[in-house]
């Protein structure tokens, strides 16, 4: 399967940056990926208990928002369980994973701790340390530890907002996006309220044109035009955040990215031509959640001097 080794690494990257999009990844990109405020309203017979009920749901999305601007540390909790195929020159070869991303951010200094894993069955698992900081002359870095020894990256300070758990959320509830409210659950053993957007058409290819989701296949000769194409016809996928009553902070955040990344491959495979011959890439499954926590509590840490002396 030389022609499949040749880019599946940059089609987990792909995947994986893809993921991170759909729950907020770039917290300026507020036309695409954020989250608003408006929700279904009941209709002109619906009692009056039941519009002062619709009444608090909205506030409870408004007060999140406001709620999230202030916050000084939280902590996250992510989850992707990722199905794929590839067949290419009469082999198949199917990866079963599940990442898992442990987070904690603060914002005043800003710094952050990420823990990552994937498991991936028979073929066994990887695991990195991630740890970031903006320094007083406004430069960023990130410090990277895969069990091997510690790398250093220099950083421009806007690419850490794809590792700002806060600026994410923030990203997520702001307006301009007609969220539907679907009513409660339990979340941890507390009621949330449920809301539910569904990204389609020009706002999903915009947001993961902005985002950089494709920035690791542009190495394998594709012009812009070609991936702006990759990314039309790729359905829809809806967005879940449970906001909890109580504390009126962000909860939960889900999305089944199934669909619209079966499709994206499917995109990339034909798109490369000549080079994907005979080859295919289907995703069974791609399904992301978050959970959020310990808002303004958050676990405190120190980045280890050994990762900031490389």
């Amino acid at each position: 399967m030389r022609k499949g080794k040749r880019f599946v690494g940059a089609i987990l990257a792909v995947m994986m940056t893809a993921s991170l999009v759909s729950c907020g990844k770039e917290a300026d990109n507020n036309n695409t990926q954020a989250v608003g405020n408006t929700v279904t309203r009941q209709e002109e017979n619906t009692t009056a208990k039941q519009e002062e009920t619709t009444t608090e749901k909205v506030d409870a999305l408004e007060a999140a928002k406001k709620n999230m601007e202030n916050i000084t540390s939280m902590e996250t909790k992510m989850v992707m369980d990722m199905d794929m195929k590839i067949s290419a020159e009469g082999q198949e070869q199917a990866v079963a994973s599940v990442t898992t991303m442990d987070m904690v951010c603060f914002s005043d200094p800003f710094k952050i701790k990420m823990d990552m894993t994937m498991y991936m069955g028979e073929l066994g698992s990887v695991t990195q340390t991630i740890y970031g900081d903006v320094a007083e002359d406004g430069t960023a870095a990130l410090y990277l530890n895969d069990g091997t020894g510690w790398q250093t990256q220099t950083v421009a300070v806007g690419d850490m907002d794809q590792y700002d758990a806060r600026s994410n959320i923030l990203s997520v509830i702001e307006d301009g996006v007609t969220y539907t409210m679907e009513g409660t659950e339990q979340v941890d053993g507390a009621s949330a309220v449920k809301y539910s957007h569904v990204m389609q058409g020009d706002e999903m290819k915009e947001s993961l044109l902005s985002s950089g989701a494709l920035d690791s296949v542009a190495s394998l000769g594709l012009d812009a035009s070609q991936m702006e194409g990759m990314l039309d016809g790729l359905g829809e996928m809806t967005e879940y955040i449970w906001i909890d009553e109580a504390t009126l902070y962000p909860v939960k955040y889900e999305v089944d990215m199934t669909e619209i990344m079966d499709k994206l491959m499917a995109n990339v495979v034909e798109a490369l031509g000549d080079q994907a011959q005979g080859m295919s890439i289907n995703i069974p499954k791609m399904k992301m959640s978050m959970t959020c926590s310990n808002y303004n509590s958050a676990a405190d840490f120190t980045i280890p001097e050994e990762a900031k002396a490389n």
